[in-house]
C-alpha cells in the first residue's frame, strides 16, 4: 500500500467500488470494442458514442452491449473482493458499486457472485465517471458527506470522479495504468489491502 498523504488510516462511512477491473477481472477488450464500433483509437467509448448521429449511435450501442453481456457472463471475482466487501459491510460501512457499464451487466455480476451492496449505479443512472455526479448522488443517498466517502477503482476516471466529488480515492494498481494517477490519495495492490487501510473505519 502506498499513499500520497501523511495519514495511513482512513476513517470513512461509505466505500464506493468500481466494477470491471476492481471487483471483477473482466475480459472487456476496449481496443476491440472501439474497432467494432468504429471508434478512433484512444477515444473514450461512451463519450464518443454521445457525439454520433442517433442511428449510428444505436448501432454502436448494440455492439457495445454485446461485448458487455459476454464480459459479465465470463468475468471472475478479483482476489480479495468478496472478503473486502463483506468485511466492510460487517463493520457497518455503507458500500456501493459504481460503473460505466450497463445496468444489465451489474445485475449479471451481482447474481453470478451473490454480491450485495447498499447501492448500485450504472451509466443509465447518472452521468458516467469521470463526472462526480454519481459519487455525489451515492453520498447523498447514504446521508454521508463526500469527505467521508472512499472511491476505489483501477482507472483514472474512478479517482478523478472521486476527487471531483470531494471524496478520498484509492487506486488499484494494474498493468493497464502503469502510472499512479495524480488524483489518487492511496494505491493498493488488491482489495485485501483496503481492509488494512480502513482498519477501524466507521467505528
Amino acid at each position: 500500500m502506498t499513499t500520497n498523504n501523511v495519514r495511513t488510516t482512513v476513517h470513512v462511512k461509505a466505500v464506493i467500488f468500481d466494477m470491471d477491473g476492481t471487483v471483477t477481472d473482466s475480459p472487456l477488450d476496449f481496443d476491440r470494442i472501439r474497432a467494432d464500433c468504429g471508434i478512433p483509437a484512444g477515444r473514450s467509448v461512451l463519450e464518443h458514442l454521445a457525439t454520433l448521429p442517433k442511428a449510428e449511435r444505436r448501432r454502436a450501442e448494440a455492439v457495445l452491449a454485446e461485448h458487455e453481456r459476454r464480459a459479465a457472463a465470463e468475468c471472475v471475482l478479483k482476489d480479495g473482493a468478496r472478503e473486502a466487501i463483506e468485511t466492510l459491510r460487517a463493520r457497518g460501512l455503507k458500500t456501493a458499486l459504481l460503473t460505466r457499464n450497463s445496468a444489465q451487466s451489474v445485475r449479471t455480476v451481482l447474481e453470478r457472485f451473490g454480491l450485495e451492496f447498499d447501492c448500485c449505479l450504472s451509466r443509465e443512472d447518472a452521468e458516467p465517471k469521470p463526472s462526480p455526479e454519481a459519487v455525489l448522488q451515492i453520498a447523498q443517498r447514504f446521508g454521508v458527506p463526500p469527505q467521508e466517502v472512499l472511491m476505489v477503482g483501477d482507472y483514472v476516471f474512478d479517482v478523478q470522479a472521486g476527487r471531483a466529488a470531494g471524496a478520498r480515492t484509492v487506486f488499484v494498481r494494474n498493468a493497464k495504468v502503469p502510472v499512479l494517477p495524480a488524483e489518487a490519495d492511496y494505491a493498493i495492490g488488491d482489495l485485501r489491502e483496503l481492509l488494512d487501510l480502513l482498519d477501524g473505519a466507521g467505528q
